[in-house]
């Protein structure tokens, strides 16, 4: 978001900002050349200036919406009712990346009412347990 002084023929340099290039520019403020190029604080306060008018340009300056993309968008708890489906949209809304919400086979997050664990393979032995007392 450039400034850009331009000089007037009538004795006057004037600072003005645009958004971006193409954009219409917005006149920040102007000073006296001649006491402009022989006081240097003229010329320090007239940065200042400049400065703070183009700050506030900044932070006024608004760039075209866009849609919120939701980290479930295609997967069944996005629209689900359940109370599981809560757990599931929190955690999602915690995470940075989908990756991370570890999606089974079928495509349904980790807490998903529809998935179902049917069973397990591998893993270690069972630990030792203790004698049962009698």
């Amino acid at each position: 978001m450039p400034i850009f002084f331009d000089q007037v023929e009538t004795g006057l340099g004037r600072a003005v900002w645009r958004s971006e290039d193409g954009a219409e520019e917005v006149a920040l403020c102007s000073v006296d050349l001649t006491a402009y190029s022989n006081e240097p604080s003229v010329r320090e306060r007239f940065g200042e200036l400049v400065s703070a008018a183009a700050d506030y340009f900044r932070r006024t300056h608004v760039a075209a919406p866009v849609a919120s993309i939701s980290r479930l968008d295609g997967l069944p708890c996005a629209t689900c009712e359940a109370p599981e489906a809560d757990d599931v949209r929190h955690r999602a809304g915690q995470i940075s990346d989908v990756s991370e919400l570890q999606l089974s086979p079928n495509g349904y997050p980790v807490g998903c009412c529809k998935r179902r664990i049917v069973g397990a393979f591998g893993g270690g032995p069972d630990p030792a347990r203790p004698a049962a007392r009698r």
